[in-house]
């Protein structure tokens, strides 16, 4: 299992690098486009796995809500409206997962709607509008990754006060704070061979490193709330797309946003 799990982390790790940072722009708008497509549909597994009709309104919304927010994004006040919704969004969840951890059908289907098309927003605009957007998606993929990982490591060394137990019983204080401590690393070492300003920098990575932990709060909340282990099957030991994915729909538009206040340009 151990070896599978490796394995088919690192064919998507190879796989989203290629098409991030060296696909055309818009191929590669395409490709992220694709893996929240299969996110979405996994999500709207939450909803009834039989549920066709409350599946597919929510497919058809999520795709509504995208343009809608595509719209109001392509102008720059318009895009910082967006950033800023998407960060209130978010900071709700945060409210939600850690003190009113109770989901509802109603609850479960806006959650998702507007988490998908936010984090579609974020990463197609950065990766198409921007000239360094492949670096930035590159960035939020990459606190993603070290976040979980330093959690990880963190959590088995030290874990023993669960973080939100009534959520994802496995997630520990001491992982989180691992978590953050790899991103503060991260900045830092961002920073330095990027030579861009350091507190920004390191303050922007710690802050997508939290919101990160809420977007895969958030996703536990709702398979408990669906009696789901996995959102689905697609990856060999890791379970479903949006399993891989969960953190990253609240470090895009988070970065986003965190990149716009600090004017942190990439090379």
């Amino acid at each position: 299992m151990i070896r599978q799990r490796v394995i088919s982390a690192a064919v998507i790790a190879v796989l989203l690098i290629a098409a991030v940072l060296w696909l055309p722009r818009w191929w590669s708008a395409a490709a992220l486009s694709l893996v929240l497509a299969l996110s979405a549909w996994e999500w709207s597994g939450f909803l009834g796995t039989g549920a066709f009709i409350r599946r597919a309104a929510f497919m058809i919304l999520t795709v509504l809500a995208c343009l809608l927010c595509w719209r109001v994004s392509g102008t720059a006040q318009g895009l910082r409206v967006t950033s800023w919704l998407a960060l209130l969004f978010w900071t709700a969840m945060l409210l939600w997962v850690f003190w009113r951890p109770r989901a509802s059908l109603a609850g479960v289907f806006i959650a998702g709607v507007l988490a998908l098309s936010f984090a579609w927003c974020a990463l197609v605009r950065m990766r198409v509008d921007w000239t360094w957007g492949r670096h930035a998606v590159m960035y939020a993929l990459l606190i993603v990754w070290v976040a979980d990982s330093g959690a990880y490591f963190a959590g088995r060394a030290w874990g023993k006060r669960k973080l939100a137990p009534s959520v994802s019983p496995g997630k520990t204080w001491a992982g989180m704070w691992g978590g953050l401590a790899a991103c503060a690393l991260l900045g830092l070492l961002v920073a330095l061979l990027g030579k861009l300003p350091l507190a920004p920098v390191v303050a922007v990575t710690i802050g997508v490193g939290v919101y990160s932990v809420v977007g895969d709060l958030l996703e536990s909340l709702c398979k408990r709330f669906a009696g789901l282990k996995d959102s689905g099957t697609l990856i060999p030991g890791h379970g479903g797309v949006l399993d891989r994915f969960d953190s990253l729909l609240a470090a895009a538009p988070c970065l986003m946003l965190g990149i716009e206040l600090a004017a942190v340009v990439w090379p």
